[in-house]
């Protein structure tokens, strides 16, 4: 290579992983200011735009995985606030995966916790249990153990499990515990303890769907609770409904974004699989003609090996039986010899030359080949018969081998070629 192609490479060494990181540098800006983008706009009750914020940043190409896994989270709660567990528990456990991937322990297991939160909601108290138990041993320590022990006594309740329940919330001052626990009461029908965390939590809840929890527990259970509050409560509750349901409204707007993004993502995955399927096919369709051909090539080469083996075959015994063999070889002209053997036997004679090769060892080779005895040979080549013994080793150690494997090996010469 010249100087300036070498000059070019190094260049390029240099240039490309720099290129590489402000790219990725670039990406990660971008997508650090849409998650904040998006978090601002769920905070301001617009969960649709926020969701769309949060998509754009899935989708900038940035290779950092914990943030990957808060804008998927995020989108996880949009779709739990509007109900949508199973969609909720799906897009959780990705963003678990890149918890994972970025190695946050306590960031993967709340993920986890979160899971096993879908998980209690939809009913499925084994899958819960396992789910926090897993989160548990990557992160057995506060503050995940306060969400693990809100999990137990959610995935009890939904069970109506309501002993457990009031287990799992005893010692707790936890605002959503007590909530469970006043739910666990109402539900045993102990209408003065539910009555008491209820009136408890009004003044510590300014949750929509807390308050409205609220409100059933201190308007169905037949209790001395303070109808003053009840009535102001009972006030506020059209307002507290129709803003549970216009929101709600926008949350479900938000999670059809997610949804049609990841039907189209399904819709891409599967015409990819379709394209890999039909390239698939069309590539065992080809290796099937190729092997086709090379069996057909392969066959030709057998029949062609054949009619060559046999057309030798036929030769040597023509000339076996030639009443003058010495005139069909004109044996006693060395060249003219060597020239129609060659003709006869496809260049056999030009194959056994070589330095340490002489005439007398080329006359020997081809008697042997066309399958003479001792006493032909002799004939052949005027000496007597017990010399040619000697002579046949003295040629075969030239070739290679011992005297009683030289008809062999000029055969494998021969058929060979």
């Amino acid at each position: 290579m010249t100087t300036q192609t070498y000059i070019v490479f190094f260049v390029s060494l240099l240039v490309l992983p720099l290129y590489g990181c402000i790219s990725s540098s670039k990406a990660d800006a971008e997508a650090q200011a849409l998650y904040q983008q998006g978090r601002e706009l769920r905070v301001a009750g617009e969960p649709e735009q926020a969701m769309r914020v949060f998509l754009l940043a899935a989708r900038s190409g940035t290779k950092d995985e914990a943030l990957l896994g808060r804008v998927w989270s995020n989108m996880a709660t949009m779709c739990r606030q509007a109900n949508e567990h199973e969609t909720a528990y799906r897009i959780y456990a990705i963003s678990s995966e890149h918890f994972a991937a970025a190695g946050d322990t306590l960031a993967y297991a709340y993920a986890l916790n979160n899971m096993a939160w879908e998980q209690a909601i939809m009913g499925h108290k084994d899958s819960t249990l396992m789910l926090v138990d897993s989160a548990l041993r990557c992160y057995p320590r506060p503050p995940l153990t306060e969400k693990v022990i809100e999990s137990r006594a959610a995935a009890c309740l939904f069970m109506q499990e309501y002993d457990s329940v009031l287990f799992y919330t005893v010692t707790s001052d936890n605002d959503y515990l007590l909530m469970l626990r006043a739910q666990a009461y109402s539900y045993l029908q102990m209408d003065d303890s539910a009555t008491y965390y209820a009136q408890l939590l009004l003044p510590r809840t300014t949750a929509l769907t807390s308050l409205d929890d609220l409100y059933y527990i201190l308007t169905h259970n037949d209790t001395a609770a303070d109808r003053e509050t009840i009535c102001a409560l009972a006030s506020e509750r059209v307002d507290v409904q129709k803003a549970i349901e216009a929101r709600h409204v926008k949350l479900a707007q938000a999670v059809q974004l997610l949804e049609r993004r990841e039907q189209n993502r399904n819709t891409g995955l599967i015409y990819v699989a379709l394209c890999a399927g039909l390239a698939g096919l069309v590539l065992s369709l080809w290796a099937l003609f190729v092997w086709r051909r090379h069996r057909l090539w392969h066959a030709e080469q057998l029949r062609q090996e054949q009619l060559h083996r046999n057309e030798i075959q036929r030769t040597v015994r023509l000339l076996r039986e030639a009443p003058d063999l010495r005139a069909e070889l004109a044996w006693d002209d060395y060249t003219e010899l060597c020239r129609r053997t060659d003709k006869l036997f496809h260049g056999f004679a030009t194959r056994l030359q070589n330095d340490e090769m002489n005439e007398q060892d080329i006359r020997i080779c081809i008697l042997v080949f066309l399958g003479l005895n001792h006493r032909q040979i002799a004939d052949m080549l005027n000496y007597s018969p017990k010399s040619i013994g000697k002579l046949k080793d003295i040629t075969a150690r030239k070739i290679g081998v011992s005297g009683g494997q030289l008809q062999d090996r000029l055969s494998e010469l021969l058929y060979g070629a």
